[in-house]
């Protein structure tokens, strides 16, 4: 009994610590801009959308493999982000009326964070 007990004990400070160690991040859209633009995560992070451009935005990764969206003026959409998705954004309301290439475009890296 007391060994299960211990067991238990091991199992929650185990899943205790998964849980903390994800960590949220925090993308704010504005008009012709992600901030930051590149975002360094772990899997299993979040990734939250802010939008402050004062229209509703769509976010859609390259090849549109997944997308948030619409995403209201002052509204949030958040992602769990796990290895292997694609790390290239767009907004797909920012559209080239040249070329049809996207304007803005933000990234999701997996790389250890540059050190200034």
């Amino acid at each position: 009994m007391k060994r299960a007990m211990q067991i238990g004990a091991v199992l929650a400070t185990l899943t205790a610590a998964t849980a903390v160690s994800a960590a949220e991040h925090e993308v704010l859209i504005l008009p012709d801009a992600y901030f930051p633009s590149v975002v360094y995560l772990d899997e299993g992070d979040t990734v939250k959308f802010t939008n402050l451009t004062g229209s509703e935005h769509n976010i859609i990764s390259k090849h549109e493999s997944w997308a948030l969206g619409p995403i209201a003026d002052q509204g949030s959409m958040t992602m769990v982000v796990e290895q292997g998705v694609q790390t290239t954004f767009y907004d797909a309301n920012a559209i080239s009326e040249e070329d049809g290439s996207f304007l803005v475009e933000g990234n999701l890296s997996f790389a250890d964070a540059p050190l200034d």
